[in-house]
């Protein structure tokens, strides 16, 4: 039997180690509070809304604003979880029990919604500095918005295959 040649076998270590230490890992991803206002700002002069208007700061995270003046629709998302902090404004957050019918049409399999508001559903206040997490399935509703505009950050993950409906 050969034995390994005690060269060829530190050469390929060392080898292995120094390609190991030129991977490194990527910076964190950044947008400042000038960049997200304006872009919100130029979003809000290009379109009406109903959901909104949003700043992608990396996938499933958005910076959203909400305007009081457009209908608010129920919504739920049978495959996702959402996590809300509220960043500026307040409001009222209508979360859990079910649609109201008719459902709306919607360009998404994952959002479910309607024009008329949620049934038996929670209400609450919210405000910055609120934290809310949403589970698959959970309808939610902003019945009333103060002043002009709520402002939050809102993370979607997909957690799902199978979809949750409580309609």
């Amino acid at each position: 039997m050969k034995s390994l040649n005690p060269k060829l076998l530190i050469l390929s270590i060392l080898g292995f180690s120094v390609s190991a230490q030129e991977s490194i890992a990527p910076p964190a991803i950044y947008k400042s509070n000038s960049d997200i206002v304006t872009e919100l700002a130029q979003a809000e002069a290009a379109s009406a809304s109903a959901g909104g208007w949003g700043v992608r700061v990396s996938p499933g995270i958005t910076i959203r604003r909400r305007s009081s003046e457009v209908v608010q629709y129920a919504i739920y998302h049978p495959y996702s979880t959402e996590v809300y902090r509220i960043l500026e404004g307040s409001g009222t957050l209508v979360t859990g029990g079910r649609l109201k019918l008719p459902l709306s049409e919607s360009t998404s399999i994952d959002v479910v919604r309607g024009e008329k508001g949620i049934k038996d559903g929670l209400t609450q206040r919210v405000s910055a500095g609120d934290v809310l997490v949403l589970q698959p399935g959970t309808p939610h509703w902003f019945s009333n918005i103060d002043g002009d505009s709520i402002t939050y950050m809102e993370t979607r993950i997909r957690i799902t295959t199978h979809p949750v409906h409580y309609q």
